[in-house]
């Protein structure tokens, strides 16, 4: 009897085994397959874009300021006026340059009378000459003091005419037609010379200025198309050119300026608008992965390329390119047309079966 369970004993351990494997396969064979989420390869644009914050600007704007300085008497115009060429725009009180203009006047008939005595003079030490009853150096020195007379006459009237001309610089007039952007100063502030006192834009030519981080200037510089949304107008575009590009960053933000001309500007399109500057540059059709569907293995880099046919992953080794901001482009060891998994990557095995979501 001992004999007989010795020799069964081996058998039924055999049994246990094979049945243990049997079950362990099975239940390898009924799991469901791993849902992931999978891309379809096709050549994309790999062209470079760019999204800026920008402002609609005036492209000529003129701060006005007055040519003598005084205490600001009226002020003609307020924020948002549109102005005529011509048209006043502030006045200084000409208290303060009449009396300028009344000591001119008085410097110069003092020189006047002082010349008609020297012309006087010259007259009869001439007479005196010709009599050879004084030296040829008393008429020299003589006609100096005529000239020197007729100098100071001279100089007499240019500054009368200057302080004349001070009395019509105490009203500010607009050079162009255009529409008041700033008041800088108010009625009874005391104003140096050139300090700004109103700033008017002309209304033809607009332009958007932008800061553009010294990473992207030269996807700036290298644009194909150039163009601004503005979102107050249902991000209604307009295209625009580079005018000029600023060669030194700003010291605080170490931003470059840029002003961007609009082509062709409506009336819509108002001065202080923000909007959006979106730039595309020109580039080659390439394969573009998102940064998830890679796995790395050793330094190899490597993606889940699904089988059509019966649904299962299989690592396929790539070669990357450039990145940009859609992904990497696959420069080698995939073809357009493949399908790559790119969520749920890194809990596949090869060979597993997996089932795409929608």
């Amino acid at each position: 009897m001992l004999h007989f369970a010795v020799r069964i004993l081996p058998i039924v351990f055999i049994a246990l085994i094979s049945s243990g494997c049997q079950k362990k396969t099975l239940a390898e064979q009924t799991d469901p397959p791993r849902p992931v989420r999978v891309v379809k390869l096709g050549m994309t644009n790999t062209a470079d874009t760019l999204d800026l914050p920008a402002e609609v600007r005036p492209r000529f704007e003129t701060r006005y300021g007055f040519r003598v300085g005084g205490k600001i008497a009226t002020r003609s115009v307020s924020l948002g006026d549109l102005v005529k060429t011509g048209q006043e725009l502030a006045r200084i009180d000409p208290a303060d340059v009449t009396p300028a203009i009344n000591a001119q006047t008085a410097q110069l008939e003092s020189a006047r009378t002082d010349l008609k005595l020297q012309e006087a003079e010259l007259r009869r030490t001439r007479e005196l000459r010709e009599k050879n009853f004084i030296s040829q150096t008393q008429l020299d020195r003589q006609l100096a003091a005529y000239d020197s007379a007729a100098s100071r006459v001279r100089a007499a009237e240019a500054q009368l005419k200057q302080a004349r001309n001070a009395l019509e610089f105490t009203s500010l007039r607009a050079d162009k037609p255009g529409v008041v952007t700033a008041i800088d100063a108010e009625a009874g502030q005391v104003v140096a010379v050139g300090q700004s006192i109103v700033r008017v834009a002309q209304l033809g030519e607009k332009e958007v200025i932008v800061n553009v981080p010294e990473s992207d200037l030269e996807k700036l510089r290298q644009a194909k198309t150039l163009g601004i949304r503005v979102g107050a107008l249902g991000n209604r575009s307009f295209a625009v050119k580079l005018r000029e590009l600023s060669p030194l960053a700003d010291a605080a933000s170490r931003t470059f300026l840029a002003r961007l001309t609009v082509i062709d500007p409506s009336d819509d399109l108002k001065l202080g608008m923000t909007a959006t500057l979106a730039t595309e540059s020109a580039g080659a059709q390439a394969l573009i992965l998102p940064i998830t569907a890679l796995k790395a293995t050793g330094d190899q880099a490597k993606v889940w390329v699904v089988n059509p046919t019966d649904k299962s992953v299989h690592a396929t080794g790539v070669k990357l390119g450039a990145t940009n901001e859609r992904g990497v482009i696959i420069s080698e060891g995939l073809k357009s047309g493949d399908i790559v998994v790119t969520a749920g990557a890194h809990l596949l095995i090869e060979g597993q079966k997996v089932r795409v979501l929608e």
